[in-house]
């Protein structure tokens, strides 16, 4: 999912940020050649996209990839005290 891309903008987000954080914000936009704006958009955007992806990816090498992917065509196994976990109320009823 690209969020990256130009769409309208209609939603706002305001901050307040310490004078420091404001020099080193510039500085970081100017030396990429962007506007403060739109430099914070996009870092902030991309580290909104990685915080995310570490929730619903994951890389492996290829070796440890092959193996993941093979324990998934195997047969499941029966584990004695998850069946009894299972069988038991839940203390949420």
């Amino acid at each position: 999912m690209d969020t990256t891309k130009r769409t309208s903008k209609d939603a706002r987000i305001d901050l307040r940020v310490s004078h420091a954080q404001k020099a080193l914000l510039e500085m970081a936009a100017a030396s990429q050649g962007t506007k403060l704006s739109d430099f914070v958009i996009s870092t902030s955007t991309e580290a909104a996209q990685t915080a995310l992806a570490d929730q619903s990816q994951f890389f492996l090498p290829e070796e440890q990839m092959k193996k993941f992917l093979d324990s998934l065509e195997e047969e499941p196994t029966e584990i004695q005290g998850l069946r009894d976990l299972f069988a038991r109320k839940s203390v949420f009823e």
